[in-house]
């Protein structure tokens, strides 16, 4: 029943129980001939009190079937608007009140609901900030190091190169005079050291040289076929199975001889982690998103010895290598993150000690012709 018509019939009944008494107080008075005629002001005192105290009760009980609610209701909106989402009103009615109580319920849960759904979306923002700032981070680490590489590197090539040609030189001293062994050892080291030198120097060059990317339609299955035929015979020589799982994908805008560098670049670690033999898998999916919009994933999975997690964060940053003294020169992957990037793609790196590591390429996707 509604609120109106049940508060209505309530009062109704109560002043038609209120009348009842009265005419039945007037009729016991006046219907007794032995009552005295003072009686009379006595017998309306009494219906007049009783009428007044069941009227004021009637008001009570309106009042108070209106105001108890409207209490409850009340201290909810303070609630809400503290942020105590989680607060309910338990009373149910079939009135008015009731409905209110409802929708203040569903007002509350709905609230509750899209702030969990706000803290989510504010959650994954900051995680996207923080990548994007280590992307950031990571862009100006390699430009200084390029400013630096351009500077200095042909005032090494320079010395570097004068002291292996006299290192030539000296060389054919020693076999010409048929000097000791020793001598002719030591040579060698000089040579290969300076040699050692000019790699790393010819590195820097190549990382410091702002060569234009020409991006194209490309097939990066394609692409990734043409690096796994330069380096198969390596791989089987080394004990290592490649696996090709390539699924059929859009093109993409890329240059395809830097991104063969860049899957050069990873077999190259790869084939580094797994000195006893492995398995080496290749695979590219779709559906992957970069930037917002659809594109592809090329992942390279070795089953090495995998990356300690506190080198993780460093992977990528110039000349920082986890391999032995005198193995590689740490730019690898620095060249490979800025090839990347100038795709407008991400690379990113999973790995567990002795479980091996996984190197995902995500490029954007043309749209379909």
């Amino acid at each position: 029943m509604r609120l109106g018509p049940k508060i209505t019939l309530v009062t109704v009944l109560l002043l038609v129980v209120n009348l009842l008494l009265d005419l039945w107080l007037l009729w016991d008075k006046i219907g007794t001939r032995s009552t005295p005629e003072d009686s009379f002001p006595a017998a309306f005192l009494a219906v007049g009190g009783w009428t007044i105290l069941s009227t004021a009760y009637a008001v009570y009980f309106a009042v108070r079937r209106l105001t108890r609610p409207l209490g409850e209701l009340s201290s909810m909106a303070h609630h809400l608007g503290e942020g105590r989402l989680e607060e309910r009103i338990h009373f149910q009615t079939r009135d008015e009140i009731g409905e209110l109580a409802g929708t203040f319920n569903q007002m509350a849960a709905s609230l509750q609901s899209y702030q969990d759904t706000m803290e989510q979306k504010v959650e994954e923002r900051t995680r996207e900030l923080k990548h994007s700032q280590r992307q950031l981070l990571q862009a100006t680490k390699l430009a200084s190091v390029g400013e630096l590489a351009g500077g200095v590197a042909h005032q090494i090539n320079n010395p570097a190169g004068i002291i292996l040609m006299r290192a030539g030189r000296l060389a054919q001293e020693v076999t010409q005079r048929r000097l000791s062994g020793e001598a002719r050892e030591d040579v060698q080291v000089i040579q290969r050291q300076v040699e050692k030198i000019h790699s790393i120097v010819s590195a820097l060059v190549k990382f410091a040289r702002q060569m234009p990317t020409e991006l194209r339609p490309t097939d990066l299955n394609s692409v990734v076929r043409r690096a796994v035929a330069l380096i198969e015979e390596l791989a089987r020589n080394r004990g290592v199975k490649v696996i090709l799982d390539l699924q059929e994908l859009p093109r993409v805008a890329a240059d395809g001889a830097q991104l063969e560098q860049v899957l050069i670049n990873l077999v190259t670690n790869a084939l580094d982690a797994m000195p006893a033999g492995g398995i080496l898998t290749f695979a590219t999916r779709q559906g992957s998103q970069v930037g917002g919009q659809p594109g592809v994933a090329l992942s390279v999975t070795d089953t090495g010895s995998g990356i300690p997690a506190e080198h993780l964060p460093r992977l990528f940053d110039p000349f920082f290598t986890t391999k032995e003294v005198g193995k590689g020169t740490g730019l690898g992957l620095s060249i490979s993150y800025g090839i990347v990037q100038e795709h407008g793609g991400t690379i990113e790196v999973e790995s567990e000690p002795g479980k091996g590591s996984r190197f995902t390429l995500c490029l954007p996707a043309l749209p379909a012709s």
